[in-house]
């Protein structure tokens, strides 16, 4: 199997793993910090919401492998929109990772106020809120990773569509997803047809799994690659 095949059953296998991953850990933690008593049960609940929490950071750092494998092969095309591809998914998955941190802290603080034995409950919930106002700026949807996330799709298929690594159909619904989750961060955080909001958000869900079948099952474009060689071998 040459090594292009195996990027791509890699790369499809991350895609998959990512999405997974983050459903899982944030349907293990989210009843408990996303509660309103979650300073009565984060920390008496820390090893479930730890295991969710990792779960996630595991998904954060799927994301991370995805462009660091993508890069070698998509430079060939377009070295510009591969660099850019990979830093804003390394952007991306810092916000993940301090999003995790600050959940993690929502722990800490739920120990703190079990402790003083829920007096200063006010103290407490104002730090929370803070706490969870930063949370809500960089995790999965929020403006800035929403926004983040949408610009690094936008430069992923645009590689994919000039390449034609993959069918161009594909591309095209990858550069139509990530137009409709930046038009839903931007209505999630004006509060502008919420429901509409979370509905422009599934095309990039539906099809990151099917390009990540796509590639599992079909690797990328073999004439695209050959073409790419070829050329590259000419110059």
């Amino acid at each position: 199997m040459n090594t292009s095949r195996k990027t791509a059953i890699i790369v499809g296998a991350l895609f998959i793993m990512a999405l997974v991953l983050f459903l899982i850990g944030q349907a293990i933690y989210e009843p408990i910090l996303g509660s309103p008593d979650y300073l009565d049960n984060a920390y008496p609940n820390r090893v479930i919401v730890i295991i969710g929490i990792l779960l996630e950071f595991i998904s954060a750092l799927a994301v991370v492998l995805i462009p660091v494998l993508l890069f070698p092969i998509l430079k060939k095309y377009n070295e510009v929109l591969a660099l850019g591809y990979v830093s804003f998914r390394l952007f991306e998955a810092v916000l993940l990772s301090v999003a995790q941190i600050f959940k993690l802290s929502l722990v800490n603080l739920s120990q703190e106020y079990l402790n003083k034995g829920g007096v200063d409950v006010s103290y407490f919930k104002n730090t929370g809120n803070s706490i969870q106002s930063v949370i809500y700026w960089v995790d999965h949807d929020g403006l800035v990773y929403l926004f983040v996330f949408g610009i690094g799709g936008l430069l992923l298929y645009s590689a994919l569509y000039k390449s034609k690594l993959i069918p161009r159909w594909l591309s095209i619904w990858g550069l139509f997803s990530a137009v409709a989750i930046l038009t839903a961060s931007v209505m999630n955080t004006f509060d502008i047809s919420l429901v509409l909001a979370m509905v422009l958000v599934i095309p990039i869900g539906l099809q990151e799994q099917a390009m990540a079948i796509w590639l599992i099952v079909k690797g990328f474009n073999p004439s695209a690659i050959a073409s790419e060689s070829a050329r590259t071998d000419i110059n």
